[in-house]
């Protein structure tokens, strides 16, 4: 396949595709915007002319059937999310879809079962965002023993986003469009077991505050996603577990960190500035533990998609640039299997095994 231009389409180019994808897509060389298809003719039409797209696609099928189209970048809710990936691979392009990666486990599994058939295609999912500037440098305190092994990982997001009850119910809190994603509970996992490793159970319990709200048209509906979720989640590699909160009816919430705490030291992490603040066991507090240049990460996803697909696969990239990729769809099950397993924990009231694959998935 020739991908000098890379010729792209995007199906779904709303509020992140135009904030993040389209910016960082459009700063790169040999890019041609092919083909964009939205839900509506008009929304796709306004989406061409500012970017600079070749045409609209009056449908995804037509977008992704295209012969000039290479790569499909799939900016959709969840519920499209296995549909679409799985079609475009199988028509031969590459895939970048905006996470979180499915609905549920069972539609990751199928994504990543149809990734395997074709490995001369790149599938990339849009990682998480926390932390992505120090993320490398925590990883590599981590694993040179700064804490020692891991007794308790906490992290707490708390905030009021779901607080009002006579808010509107979003897209988010709708299995059919969102699946099992809940409040920023998958986005949190995937970095946190980068760092420190899979999860084999869980314990878990949600409530919804506000049972029904109103959808666009006015009707009054049924919420069935969690307004609040805590979980303790067993790690395999460690003794200890995590301990997650995460809620959108709180008022005045602290700010989101993550503090790992180990048998030789602690280290907390603000997600939103990027810093990080240890002590081994024995020194006084906490102090500032400035991130290497060499380790420092800025937002460079559109760019990794793009080299990766030049570059043959992810495995032909420089090792630098391997060391802090981009989930691929093996890595999104990982965490899908772990969110799963914490609704099903938080629905049933019991101890939920963490779905692991067996040797002919892993």
């Amino acid at each position: 396949m020739r991908v000098n231009p890379l010729r792209i389409g995007i199906i779904g180019a709303g509020g992140i595709v135009k904030r993040r994808h389209l910016p960082g897509l459009t700063r790169l060389s040999g890019i041609r915007l092919v083909a964009v298809c939205n839900r509506t003719e008009a929304s796709s039409s306004a989406v061409a002319r500012e970017w600079g797209f070749d045409r609209v696609a009056r449908t995804p099928r037509a977008l992704i059937e295209a012969e000039d189209v290479d790569a499909v970048v799939i900016g959709t809710w969840p519920y499209l999310h296995h549909i679409l990936s799985n079609f475009a691979l199988r028509r031969g392009k590459h895939v970048f879809t905006q996470a979180r990666m499915a609905r549920n486990l069972a539609e990751a599994r199928r994504m990543l079962r149809e990734a395997r058939k074709r490995p001369d295609l790149v599938a990339m999912i849009c990682p998480s965002p926390y932390a992505m500037g120090c993320a490398l440098h925590v990883q590599k305190l981590i694993a040179e023993g700064y804490v020692g092994r891991v007794r308790l990982l906490r992290f707490h997001s708390l905030n009021a986003s779901l607080a009002d009850p006579d808010r509107p119910i979003s897209w988010r809190q709708q299995t059919k469009l969102n699946g099992i994603n809940t409040l920023g509970l998958g986005i949190i996992l995937e970095r946190l077991m980068q760092w420190v490793g899979p999860v084999t159970s869980v314990r878990a319990d949600g409530t919804m505050f506000t049972s029904f709200r109103k959808d666009a048209s006015g009707r009054r509906v049924k919420v069935d996603a969690f307004d609040q979720v805590q979980a303790i989640a067993r790690l395999q590699d460690h003794p200890g577990w995590m301990e997650l909160c995460l809620s959108g009816a709180l008022h005045h919430g602290p700010r989101e960190e993550v503090t790992i705490y180990g048998e030789e030291g602690t280290l907390a992490i603000n997600l939103a500035e990027n810093t990080v603040r240890g002590a081994r066991a024995g020194e006084v507090a906490l102090e500032v533990l400035p991130t290497p240049p060499a380790l420092a990460r800025d937002w460079n996803v559109e760019a990794d998609f793009v080299d990766a697909i030049r570059a043959g696969g992810v495995a032909n990239l420089p090792s630098e640039r391997r060391a802090f990729f981009p989930p691929d769809f093996a890595e999104g099950v990982r965490y899908m299997a772990v969110t799963e397993a914490v609704i099903k924990a938080a629905r049933s009231g019991r101890e939920q095994r963490v779905w692991r694959p067996d040797a002919k998935e892993a």
